[in-house]
């Protein structure tokens, strides 16, 4: 009745999950509480019933709970190939018991179910250990240890049937009757454990689903928020190009200046705490709103041809701070966990500062001033040095080169200087593939 019993419980509970070697120990199961049940039959029914038939399907259930074990260790579950090998096995079990029934070593014959069930609970429980091993799920050594001790159980009881010749169980006997009730407890252990290894298994499933689903909400929403970043950034791009007299090729040469330059710093090892691979990306990408503060000045200043005077220079130092405040506008707008904005906002209202403190709007110096501000710095002055403008003609590189040089610790950050003048010929060469047509 047990048997059964389990065997509706195990139904019941996962019937939902439809796990084939829950359904493998279910048939297990099956056959067990059908053997006990012809068991019970002894003296009602013929002693193949009872006997011979009994074990016979007792050791297809242990093929059965075999196959789930396998399961657990990544094998596919195939119902007709296991119904074949415990048809097989029960074939070969009846007809060993059926050989020693009608000869005179019917005495044997509890020896072959004793050594059935060594073997069975022995591979069974070896099979579950090393699923233990490797997953060090709950509960699977408690289920492996539990059919390991069965195993020693049905051993115990193959010696004491060779050497005490206590015969069969329904012969009675203080061994027979204590050997079958721990075999009856050790059976009900192994159903409970079993139990509560698939419950935790399941629910461990439930809990990667859940956590698949909710990486794959962040991602998804990782994608929408970086979409969002970039439309909206193209927009201030293209703003400021429109309000600047700035080319695009301005806008290109600049971010590749920049990456240059910090690459550079990374490879020396210098400002490490500061720069990565996602700090250069967001460099590269904030790089074309660092005047994005020019939107807020008016044309009769911003498109002025000649020389600005002192008041309308005052004015025009000014798009610092509007483009710092534009930025961190868009800070709100687009959510304060955007690495490009955040360099953006230094940038936008840092690089007009100098290393020596004489720049503006805050007159900042040293590494007061942010690095991505510092290094802004430096690529904008060699892009306006080597660039044709209506108010002067493109230097070289090379007087470039020396005018950035000279600069050196008072307008510049040294570090980036000595960044610079080991790329300074692939500054050159950006500058020559995006020249201005």
């Amino acid at each position: 009745m047990f048997c059964f019993g389990a065997a509706v419980i195990l139904f019941t509970q996962f019937k939902n999950d439809k796990q084939s070697y829950v359904t493998s120990w279910i048939i297990g199961l099956v056959l067990l509480g059908l053997s006990s049940f012809l068991v019970s039959l002894k003296g009602l029914v013929p002693r193949f019933l009872y006997y011979d038939l009994a074990n016979t399907i007792s050791v297809a259930g242990y093929v059965y709970t075999y196959y789930a074990s396998q399961y657990l260790l990544g094998k596919k579950i195939s119902f007709r190939k296991i119904g074949v090998e415990a048809l097989i096995v029960a074939i070969i079990t009846y007809g060993l018991l059926n050989l020693l029934e009608h000869t005179s070593n019917i005495k044997f014959q509890p020896v072959v179910v004793a050594i059935s069930g060594v073997a069975f609970n022995l591979i069974t429980g070896l099979a579950i250990y090393k699923f233990y091993k490797l997953r060090q799920v709950p509960f699977s050594l408690a289920l492996s240890l539990s059919f390991l001790i069965t195993a020693l159980l049905w051993f115990l009881r193959f010696i004491s049937i060779i050497i005490l010749d206590i015969g069969f169980a329904f012969d009675g006997g203080v061994i027979n009757i204590v050997t079958f009730i721990a075999l009856m407890v050790f059976g009900m252990t192994r159903f409970m454990f079993f139990v509560a290894l698939v419950t935790s298994l399941e629910w461990s499933k439930k809990e990667d689903l859940i956590t698949e689903n909710y990486l794959m909400k962040i991602q998804l929403a990782n994608q929408n928020t970086i979409k969002t970043e970039m439309q909206f950034l193209e927009t201030l791009n293209s703003l400021a190009k429109a309000r600047d007299g700035e080319t695009g090729n301005h806008i290109i040469r600049t971010q590749y200046y920049v990456k240059l330059l910090a690459q550079r710093l990374q490879s020396s090892g210098t400002y490490l705490d500061q720069i990565s691979e996602e700090y250069i990306n967001a460099l590269f990408n904030s790089a074309p709103l660092h005047d994005i503060g020019k939107i807020g000045i008016p044309d009769s200043i911003l498109l002025k041809k000649g020389p600005l005077t002192d008041e309308e220079w005052t004015i025009m130092k000014n798009h610092s701070l509007i483009g710092e405040s534009v930025m961190d506008s868009a800070k709100m707008d687009i959510g304060a966990g955007s690495k490009v904005v955040e360099i953006a906002i230094k940038i936008a209202g840092g690089h007009h500062e100098k290393w020596d403190g004489s720049g503006y709007p805050r007159g900042l110096s040293g590494q007061d001033i942010p690095l991505e501000a510092r290094i802004m710095s430096l690529a904008d002055m060699y892009d306006a040095l080597v660039s044709e403008r209506p108010y002067k003609k493109a230097w070289t590189h090379e007087k470039a080169l020396e005018e950035i040089v000279s600069k050196r610790g008072n307008h510049f950050d040294p570090a980036l200087v000595d960044a610079f003048i080991a790329e300074h010929e692939a500054f050159r060469e950006v500058a020559s593939n995006f020249r201005d047509a």
